[in-house]
């Protein structure tokens, strides 16, 4: 496996990757940092920790949550990912249990997290990042698909939820990939990045314009260069003037259609 830098995930996502909702200001050099949703339940009481008052979770001190990320995340099966704790939160005392994100997985991610202080830590939902995540290219198609849920009911049998909670898991786009697909088609930050796909784009392609004129010109060069030194021994075949006449015709084209080309890129930007 190859780790995804942020170039490699702005080229994946809407592909290979879909993140709901999307944000290019939490993508890291070679990770994308998830935030927490407002669902989160105590392990031990099996109840929320969601303040609706002061809308912040409240992890408890030396206990542990279970947190549902509010992104939505499917992979295809070029894609697998780990998920790792933040520096900044383990300062305050936090640490998640360590995951994986499987290749074809689709839906929210539940996040164990435990608060080793002895100070409750708060977040704010669909706001504070608590734990990013790492993708990776898969070498082997994998021979095992997706056992789990998305949102993984089966650890939240036994545990409170509200109507509301469940109605949040519930939704289209954490559970069908295409569905997903057209959450994040709706983002605005996705459109940045597919303009930004679409002008590096262009700008190969120009750049390949380029290319080959100078290379036509310079090969045109040679050959007039070629036949030239030959003229002697060849200018009486039937084919030597006409071909002389069209490489010197060259030499004038090319060059206009170079400049008229970087004339028209200039005026572009």
């Amino acid at each position: 496996m190859s780790t995804l830098s942020n170039v490699d995930i702005e080229k994946e996502i809407g592909n290979n990757i879909y993140i709901y909702p999307f944000s290019k200001n939490k993508l890291r050099g070679a990770s994308y940092n998830l935030t927490a949703s407002k669902l989160a339940w105590s392990l031990q009481t099996k109840k929320s920790v969601y303040d609706a008052q002061t809308n912040k979770l409240i992890i408890p001190k030396r206990s542990t949550v279970l947190i549902e990320t509010n992104e939505a995340i499917w992979v295809s099966f070029k894609i697998a990912g780990t998920y790792h704790s933040k520096v900044a939160l383990v300062s305050k005392g936090l640490s998640h249990i360590g995951t994986t994100l499987d290749p074809e997985y689709v839906g929210s991610s539940l996040i164990a997290v435990h608060n080793h202080s002895d100070q409750d830590v708060p977040l704010t939902p669909e706001e504070d990042t608590f734990v990013t995540l790492v993708f990776q290219y898969v070498r082997t198609e994998a021979s095992v698909k997706p056992g789990n849920d998305p949102g993984r009911p089966d650890v939240l049998r036994g545990y409170d939820l509200s109507p509301e909670e469940e109605a949040w898991l519930d939704q289209d786009f954490r559970k069908i990939p295409d569905r997903l697909k057209n959450k994040l088609k709706g983002s605005q930050d996705f459109q940045e990045v597919l303009e930004k796909r679409t002008a590096f784009r262009v700008r190969l392609r120009s750049g390949a314009v380029y290319i080959v004129l100078v290379s036509l010109f310079v090969l045109n060069l040679i050959a007039y260069g070629y036949l030239s030194s030959r003229k002697e021994k060849i200018a009486n075949q039937i084919w030597y003037d006409p071909a002389m006449n069209a490489l010197f015709g060259s030499m004038f084209a090319l060059p206009t259609a170079l400049l008229t080309k970087l004339l028209a890129d200039i005026g572009k930007n």
